[in-house]
């Protein structure tokens, strides 16, 4: 049974040789053309189009390059480490890391109830809840998977611009979420300084209570005074760490990111070309095999 298969296998298959398999079984080839273009034109048309929200923007400054915080870094810093408070403001890299977190899409996914609408198909939209005919229903793990895949965000270390891409089948879902997701990931970082604003004055006046130093208690106040101005500031700036440039806004309709109609359009004739030459192959050495099989060589 082993001869068969290897004499099979090792048929050599030239250019010419196909061009007369082909001639041969035209309508093979042309079958097979023909259901592999169709299938490509259908599903540039027939597929569901996905659309892209983008929001652009900068990390916000917090302090002005050299004075106020920096300054009070520079000459009370290790006063603030004893204490055990912040003096830092959110940099680039931290409000990068935090729109790509977990965290984020958590609060993100409770607030705008996502997991019915990332899985719609598997949602009893009238009985609101998931379809008894499931297994195991989504996950958060699942939904994080897929919301990891849709959300794209990048990052200019030249111009220092962010941009925040979020991909989805609804047009106004995808700017509604790319601005959305900037909103809070600028909400919760404004509201983690003040806490942490608050947290460093408590500790500070608990300080300030046990010392008479005059010096000491001088640095003490300019340490309370930063937290003071970081604590307004964060009170008084909706876009506390990310300053929206340009926001996200509803594509129109026609203006899709996928699928490509015109690339699938222009390479379905040389994919139907190309899948038609493998089945005419296929077929040669299916027959090729079947014949051996029944008529193996002594």
């Amino acid at each position: 049974m082993d001869r068969p298969v290897e004499s099979a296998a090792n048929t050599r298959l030239t250019i010419a040789g196909l061009l007369h398999q082909i001639r041969s079984t035209p309508r093979t080839f042309v079958a097979v053309v023909v259901l592999t273009v169709a299938a490509v034109i259908s599903y540039a048309y027939l597929a569901t189009p996905v659309y892209r929200g983008t929001v652009k923007m900068v990390p916000r400054e917090n302090d002005a390059p050299g004075g106020g915080l920096q300054g009070i870094l520079g000459q009370f810093g290790g006063l603030a480490a004893l204490a055990g408070i912040s003096l830092g403001s959110v940099d680039e890299q931290e409000s990068i890391a935090w729109l790509k977190s977990r965290a984020l899409f958590t609060l993100f996914a409770n607030e705008q109830n996502l997991l019915p609408i990332l899985f719609s198909n598997q949602w009893d939209a009238a009985a609101g809840r998931w379809r008894s005919d499931l297994k195991r229903p989504p996950t958060m793990d699942d939904a994080w998977a897929m919301f990891d895949s849709l959300r794209r965000v990048n990052d200019d270390p030249k111009t220092r611009v962010i941009t925040l891409e979020f991909t989805w089948k609804d047009r106004h879902q995808a700017a509604e979420w790319a601005n959305e997701l900037v909103r809070l990931a600028n909400e919760e970082l404004r509201k983690r300084a003040l806490r942490e604003s608050d947290a460093s004055i408590a500790s500070l006046q608990e300080q300030l209570a046990h010392t008479d130093a005059v010096e000491f208690r001088q640095s003490i106040y300019k340490l309370m005074e930063v937290q003071v101005n970081r604590s307004v500031l964060a009170r008084s700036r909706a876009e506390y760490a990310l300053t929206v440039l340009d926001p996200a806004v509803v594509p129109d309709a026609r203006r899709f990111v996928a699928p490509r109609r015109f690339l699938l359009l222009v390479i379905s004739i040389p994919l139907g070309l190309f899948v038609g030459a493998c089945a005419v192959m296929a077929s040669r050495f299916l027959a090729e095999l079947a014949a051996q099989i029944r008529h193996p060589r002594s």
